[in-house]
């Protein structure tokens, strides 16, 4: 069984994530980490609940991080200490965190995505598709992301992917412009909208479940489970 060390075990994300390694028949939960220790976590033979990252990562083989921003750059620096496999996905992050990630990949097998949903990645394969053949004409590109009133971020780090997928496609010709609904419980909607003279192409991923982003995730670190050092994506465990 391979042993997942989970960052960020408290949040909303963490709990779901935690779920699905509990029914993966290939790998065992065995660290939590969060920022308080509380008595309604649920106790379970074999797993560490605990405030300390260092702690959690030794004794892990292969580690995801879905906590905070901020966060990120130190986890990263445990993971190269101990070196261990970092799948992240949180999202926010700023260039240098990026390139932190980046760095590190040159000593351990990272896995970065915005978004863990293996499907959005298909939708990231067809936006890069749309926009260059499309490139060549006069369409504009909208890139629409909704999500709960509690996100933080605006555009999503989805988005911005979707929108980096784009102009990666067309050479920079088209810049995407974003705009973002923070309302409810939606737990994830974007859509790339391709606008020319008289005509539309929309590509819409839609997420009505939580749990395709954890199921995601422990899929992205059993994939990065004793791969070489190297910096990955979700395109990378469907093998595109």
């Amino acid at each position: 069984m391979i042993k997942i060390g989970l960052l960020g075990y408290g949040g909303r994300m963490g709990q779901v994530i935690a779920g699905e390694i509990a029914a993966s028949t290939t790998a065992t939960l065995v660290a939590g980490v969060v920022r308080s220790v509380k008595s309604e976590y649920k106790k379970t033979e074999g797993l560490l609940i605990t405030t300390k990252a260092d702690e959690a990562i030794a004794m892990s083989d292969v580690i995801i991080d879905f906590t905070l921003a901020n966060a990120t750059v130190a986890n990263i620096q445990l993971a190269v200490t101990h070196k261990k496999p970092f799948v992240c996905g949180t999202t926010g992050l700023s260039a240098e965190t990026t390139d932190a990630l980046k760095k590190a990949a040159k000593t351990i097998p990272v896995l970065y995505a915005s978004n863990t949903s293996l499907s959005l990645a298909v939708m990231k394969r067809a936006t890069k598709l749309a926009a260059k053949l499309l490139a060549g004409f006069d369409y504009d590109v909208a890139i629409l992301d909704e999500h709960h009133n509690m996100k933080k971020d605006a555009p999503s780090g989805t988005a911005k992917t979707l929108g980096e997928a784009v102009t990666e496609a067309n050479g920079g010709k088209k810049q995407p412009t974003y705009a973002s609904i923070r309302a409810g419980h939606i737990i994830g909607n974007h859509e790339v909208i391709f606008a020319g003279n008289g005509e539309t192409i929309r590509l819409q991923h839609s997420v009505s479940d939580r749990r395709i982003f954890a199921r995601g995730a422990v899929q992205a670190a059993l994939w990065l489970y004793n791969k070489p050092a190297g910096f990955y994506g979700m395109d990378d465990v469907l093998g595109m």
